[in-house]
């Protein structure tokens, strides 16, 4: 089970809970745990296993961006690789926020 910790010269910028949407999920549901953006990485982790979906450094993320669906806002996280993470969430504001002032690209 991991705990997210803060790294030594790092300064947590927002918490929120969320949900992901996992693609190799067995059940196809979307995962709850908390995104954490820091000035140096984004990382999430589950709420009931603890278990980290992701943990990369500003600088291997390639940008986001955010779609809707009726009412929902799902922020799509691109990292260099081309991996897409999805979430979504009541705080899905905040998070945009977030990460513009972490430095992410916003793509559109």
């Amino acid at each position: 089970m991991s705990e997210f910790y803060l790294k030594e010269n790092e300064t947590l910028i927002g918490k929120a809970m969320m949900a992901y949407k996992y693609s190799n999920s067995i059940s196809r549901e979307p995962t709850r745990g908390y995104l954490y953006v820091t000035d140096k990485r984004i990382c999430y982790y589950e709420s009931w296993s603890g278990y980290e979906y992701m943990n990369s450094c500003i600088s291997e993320i390639d940008g986001y961006e955010v779609r809707k669906s009726l009412f929902i806002k799902f922020i799509h996280i691109y990292d260099v690789n081309g991996k897409r993470f999805i979430f979504s969430g009541m705080k899905s504001n905040d998070v945009c926020r977030w990460l513009d002032e972490a430095g992410v690209r916003r793509l559109y």
